[in-house]
């Protein structure tokens, strides 16, 4: 897992995790028409760097690396603004 991203990359992340906390399951598409379409580059990006799977249903689910990241990341400075 590549842990380097970029900030609109870890915005991506956390809107993602929003997302499924709510018990939403986005879709590239889903978040596309969310975000905009230039959101695709960076969401391919983060499938190659391990941030991000896709299910069979092509819904996007963060990784278990990327959760804990996440996890640790809240820990400690907080939630994102």
């Amino acid at each position: 897992m590549d842990f380097h991203i970029t900030a609109e990359e870890e915005g991506i992340v956390f809107r993602i995790a929003e997302r499924l906390r709510a018990g939403d399951s986005p879709t590239d598409d889903d978040l596309a028409e969310e975000l905009g379409d230039e959101v695709r580059p960076d969401l391919r990006s983060l499938l190659a760097k391990g941030w991000i799977v896709v299910d069979a249903d092509r819904s996007l689910k963060l990784s278990a690396i990327a959760q804990a990241a996440l996890s640790s990341r809240r820990d400690v400075g907080g939630s994102p603004a």
